[in-house]
């Protein structure tokens, strides 16, 4: 078979991979090969609820979601035609009173990085969300500016983008090896050939470890099956949900789909993991009654709604629910992204230039993609969340 040559091979072409390419692309790193075993945003970013927030707990973390709302906010324009279907009706954080302090100091936090965020009481909780129950509530976060968009729309968007700056996309196109040669990586086998290159990522989110073990490698992130529903649900009145929540007393997050749908997913409970080849795409009706049984205190109304579709999914988790991106420890110019934990499609735009800062110019100092090293967990410094594993969403 022929050999291809790349400055830098990317793997996986969902939000993170395409992002990746196309930040390296666009800064004109040299030639740029994505490598996407099925097609682009046909694994888990194709599923994602596509929430866009940032209701964090740390400082890196939020700066990502705030730069990345940027890039949201003027995506057309930024990769030169892409199309994210950014909707921004506003996103609310319920609180009860024993999540009330997290909350506040989360929004305290964001406020001094500058994000557009505020904490509000209950009635004007109540103003935006007429449809709720709220005797639990003692009030919320409120980012005006936050919503949802399309996430093939997003994937496509940055792929797109990268093919005007140069790179070359190659769907169904799976990696069969990764070359080391002397604690260096020399490139991938793919049935199309080798592509030769001195840098490789792996962005392949819950293959990361499919891909990892072809050069003997595992990195600390593992697959696990996540839910979510989309129903047919309105009040009285033809009354609907219109703006995003995340219902922290409850833990489910829900958002419109449409004009007349409610996407519901609801935190990870009790982590179920899976072989990413071999997994259950279907939602389990103990899930849906479960998201109904917790639902319905929140709208009463709820109780009438109908199912209409719902799917399983995939997450790629670490130990602290938060990504890696970070060097191979032991092999250079082999590079890791991976472990976003239900958190990488609003991440994903600042993702994409974190990533090409650290492949180009050996650091991201802001934000700091220190805080993401693989060698966190070794350390045990792990990062730190209000809530428990943080939220998803």
């Amino acid at each position: 078979m022929p050999r291809d040559t790349a400055d830098a091979v990317v793997i996986g072409g969902g939000v993170m991979g395409t992002s990746i390419a196309f930040q390296l692309a666009r800064q004109k790193f040299g030639k740029v090969v994505l490598l996407e075993r099925e097609a682009i945003a046909s694994g888990t970013s194709g599923k994602s609820s596509a929430l866009i927030r940032m209701h964090y707990s740390n400082t890196s973390t939020i700066q990502m979601a705030w730069r990345s709302l940027e890039i949201f906010e003027n995506f057309e324009e930024v990769t030169q035609g892409g199309q994210p279907g950014f909707r921004q009706p506003g996103y609310l954080v319920f609180a009860n009173e024993a999540l009330a302090g997290g909350v506040r100091r989360n929004i305290e936090l964001a406020q001094s990085l500058g994000v557009d965020t505020k904490w509000i009481e209950r009635d004007e909780v109540a103003a935006l969300a007429p449809w709720a129950r709220l005797d639990d509530v003692v009030g919320a976060a409120y980012e005006q500016r936050s919503g949802y968009a399309d996430p093939y729309g997003v994937a496509m968007g940055f792929a797109d983008g990268a093919r005007k700056h140069g790179a070359t996309v190659r769907q169904n196109c799976p990696v069969t090896g990764v070359r080391v040669e002397g604690g260096k990586v020399i490139g991938v086998d793919t049935p199309r050939g080798p592509v030769d290159a001195p840098v490789v990522v792996n962005a392949a989110g819950a293959w990361v470890n499919k891909v990892a073990g072809l050069s003997g490698d595992h990195f600390p992130a593992e697959a696990i099956r996540e839910q979510d529903t989309v129903f047919e649900a309105e009040g009285k009145g033809g009354e609907r949900v219109q703006i995003v929540v995340y219902d922290a007393p409850t833990k489910l997050y829900f958002r419109p789909e449409g004009q007349d749908l409610l996407l519901i997913g609801r935190d990870n409970i009790d982590p179920e993991y899976v072989d990413p080849d071999e997994f259950n795409t279907k939602e389990d009706m103990k899930f849906v009654l479960d998201v109904i049984s917790r639902m319905t205190p929140r709208w009463p109304e709820f109780e009438n709604a109908r199912l209409l579709r719902g799917w399983g999914c995939l997450y790629c988790i670490t130990e602290d629910w938060m990504p890696i991106m970070d060097r191979h420890p032991g092999t250079a110019g082999y590079f890791v992204c991976t472990g976003m934990s239900g958190h990488g499609f609003k991440l994903s735009p600042a993702v994409g230039e974190m990533m090409a800062a650290l492949i180009m110019e050996g650091r991201c100092p802001e934000p700091a993609i220190r805080d993401y090293r693989l060698g966190r967990f070794s350390e045990g410094h792990l990062m730190r969340s209000e809530f428990d594993r943080g939220f998803q969403g």
